[in-house]
């Protein structure tokens, strides 16, 4: 079955958290509240990818000042990451994000994730800086860049 992407919507909070709680350990997880701010906020964008009536992974991507765009978060349930629907959802809101003027376009990604690391490797992103202590004061972050073609 083909997944489709679509604008998020209010009643789909319950599964997007159910996601971000199952893709990520707690220490980097979100809880509801942040996770809720982030998609209530009018400078982000937060799309879901859906197969039939499942949800099977979101984006929520940011505006900034200076031209910049913020990837907060990819999450695909577990059992279905490596099937391209990361990759779908990431092309989309960089889109999304060039079109609003972004002219680079940046993440946090846990240091010892080498997945996550591989996976934007692959779609065009190098490491910027490394945050100390990102989360919860105990794992460091590579920050991961990648900017507009000119």
């Amino acid at each position: 079955m083909t997944s489709q992407i679509r604008e998020y919507k209010a009643a789909n909070f319950e599964r997007l958290y159910q996601i971000d709680q199952a893709a990520f350990s707690d220490d980097i997880a979100y809880s509801r509240l942040e996770l809720e701010l982030y998609l209530r906020s009018r400078k982000c964008r937060t799309l879901v990818s859906e197969e039939g009536d499942e949800i099977v992974g979101f984006v929520v991507g940011c505006t900034e000042p200076r031209k910049l765009g913020h990837i907060i978060t990819i999450d695909v349930i577990p059992h279905r990451q490596r099937q391209h629907i990361g990759s779908n959802l990431l092309a989309e809101i960089e889109q999304w994000l060039w079109r609003q003027g972004a002219e680079a376009i940046y993440l946090e990604t846990p240091v010892d994730d080498e997945g996550a690391k591989g996976f934007y490797d692959k779609h065009g992103y190098f490491v910027f800086d490394r945050f100390e202590g990102y989360y919860n004061n105990s794992l460091d972050a590579l920050v991961m860049m990648k900017t507009a073609k000119r």
